[in-house]
């Protein structure tokens, strides 16, 4: 079985989190109740990766991105969401491995070689440089925190951005049970040495589970689980208006202009930071 790495640091809260979650609120609720089944953007995913010799950086029908060998889950989300909108808006870009390792190195402070350095990212921070900087020549135009107790605007950021940051603590139970293609059920205990921090972009919905993309393949969620704040203690959503574009998948009343307006934008000098 091959060794899987989590990464995820606390979350960090800053002003621009905090108006950003108030802007995505706004944004999302007004919409009302998301579809009961979200549209479907892994299947163009599939079929673009399924065309390339190397899908996904290899490991995995999506790629692990290294994240068997680092704790690199925050950036192996970047990779898998500019696959993924990139996918749907018409032509794919595959994230190398080593474009990833610069990604940690930039953003959780790697050092190649130097294990003492292989701590993780934190969500905040890797939003705000896939909007600065980015993956891979691809960028986000905007992000917005989430309140992770409204899975409601979850669904709506699956919807319309085609994936949702989620930010999940992870044991070596759960391991086990993705090996075994079980759904994810029951939450770790913060007690259980093995649980960690991870990072997954969910990225289709229906019923019964949220699927999320971790270490190169889909995984099910329960909403029962997502709604426990011992297993999801974070979202966060990327704005990628050529997907939103491309898709078509806006209901009447999003207004997509307004929201970008809304939601504020990368402050270098910010100064009031808070971690959790």
């Amino acid at each position: 079985m091959p060794m899987k790495k989590y990464g995820r640091r606390p979350a960090r809260h800053t002003l621009r989190t905090m108006r950003s979650a108030i802007a995505m609120d706004r944004s999302l609720s007004s919409l009302g109740s998301p579809p009961a089944v979200s549209d479907d953007y892994v299947t163009p995913l599939v079929k673009a990766l399924s065309a390339l010799s190397m899908p996904g950086g290899g490991g995995g029908p999506f790629g692990m991105f290294l994240n068997d060998a680092l704790g690199d889950c925050v950036c192996a989300d970047s990779a898998h969401q500019v696959m993924l909108h990139t996918a749907c808006a018409g032509t794919i870009v595959v994230p190398t491995d080593d474009e990833v390792l610069k990604l940690y190195s930039a953003v959780g402070g790697y050092i190649p070689g130097n294990a003492a350095t292989d701590t993780g990212c934190d969500e905040t921070s890797m939003c705000e440089y896939m909007i600065t900087t980015g993956l891979a020549g691809e960028k986000a135009s905007r992000s917005g925190s989430i309140d992770p107790a409204n899975l409601d605007n979850v669904r709506w950021a699956v919807q319309l951005f085609g994936a949702c940051r989620l930010g999940i603590v992870v044991d070596q139970n759960m391991e086990t049970e993705f090996d075994a293609q079980q759904p994810w059920a029951t939450a770790a205990s913060k007690a259980d040495p093995t649980a960690g921090g991870h990072d997954v972009p969910i990225v289709k919905y229906d019923e019964h589970f949220a699927y999320v993309i971790t270490w190169g393949a889909l995984q099910a969620i329960t909403w029962e689980l997502l709604a426990e704040s011992s297993f999801l203690e974070e979202a966060h959503a990327e704005v990628w208006p050529d997907f939103i574009t491309a898709t078509g998948n806006a209901p009447n009343g999003f207004d997509l202009q307004q929201l970008l307006t809304d939601l504020p934008s990368i402050s270098p000098g910010e100064s009031l930071s808070l971690r959790a």
